[in-house]
């Protein structure tokens, strides 16, 4: 807070714990000369201080008079969720390229916001989508009413191409995010052969990785060693799923994109180098 010059402006902060870093949020009242700030935090060291410094850049942004927070001009979760959905992938890609710029680690790097922001914008082509996303990120400063145009109409936007609609979509996590069993996810991926690789890497983590939790989450199927999320599967299209993979060493994560033509043995490989190394550092630290 003191960093971002916002100590004076906050009185009342509030910190619950929540269940996963795809739950963490801010919530802000605006009292007569401060505000009132509630956040909820995963209970993970897991790049934390990052996670908590991003929580703060939205009440930054609040704070900002160049911003123009204007919260009545957002469009309406349930009048008009896909806007909605739309405005806080914005809001939250002009957070997360700001963190990549002050070199701040993140759980939401640059890959795994592009993944997301492309699984939002179904009704694109996955190249223009792609070509939305960066010019999003490439741009240094946004105002609130920016991102509110932007969520009604993308074409407004600099730098991109005209945007068209595809014949089918071609990604449908957003379907499927309520989803709370491994199979209900596993079924997601149609093609046969992907659906045996994804089946032989979490028989692999259950074999050849002691004591890993694998856990279905509301975007995918996880896999934890002592309460650590190492390795993740997000099935997306027919085209491949998202793997995750934590390098621990580095503390980052990395997200990959598995086709019917990727390398199972490297594939295997690396998740078993990964875990050891992890189960070395939890045992040695």
């Amino acid at each position: 807070m003191r960093a971002l010059g916002i100590s004076p402006l906050i009185k009342n902060i509030v910190i619950e714990r929540c269940a996963s870093p795809w739950n963490e949020k801010t919530l802000i009242k605006t009292k007569k000369d401060h505000l009132a700030v509630k956040l909820f935090v995963w209970d993970d060291p897991t790049f934390l201080y990052g996670r908590m410094h991003r929580l703060f850049l939205y009440v930054f942004d609040v704070l900002n008079p160049a911003f123009y927070y204007r919260p009545r001009m957002s469009p309406d979760e349930e009048k008009e969720p896909q806007r909605r959905n739309r405005f806080s992938q914005i809001w939250s890609i002009y957070v997360d390229s700001r963190m990549e710029r002050q070199g701040i680690d993140n759980f939401y790097d640059k890959r795994l916001r592009e993944n997301l922001f492309i699984d939002t914008e179904k009704e694109l082509p996955w190249e223009s989508a792609r070509a939305v996303f960066r010019a999003l990120w490439r741009k240094d400063l946004y105002t609130y009413p920016e991102i509110i145009d932007y969520s009604y109409d993308l074409s407004t936007l600099r730098g991109i191409e005209t945007l068209t609609k595809p014949a089918a979509p071609e990604t449908d996590l957003v379907n499927f995010l309520q989803e709370s069993s491994v199979k209900k996810h596993m079924d997601r991926i149609s093609s046969p052969a992907l659906k045996e690789m994804a089946h032989d890497i979490l028989n692999f983590a259950a074999y050849h990785c002691k004591d890993t939790f694998i856990e279905a989450r509301y975007y995918g199927i996880s896999m934890a060693y002592h309460r650590r999320t190492f390795l993740e599967i997000i099935p997306t299209s027919n085209k491949g799923f998202f793997l995750t993979m934590l390098d621990s060493q580095l503390n980052v994560y990395e997200t990959e994109t598995v086709t019917e033509g990727s390398d199972m043995h490297c594939i295997q490989k690396m998740i078993k180098e990964r875990y050891d190394r992890m189960a070395f550092q939890s045992h040695h630290g």
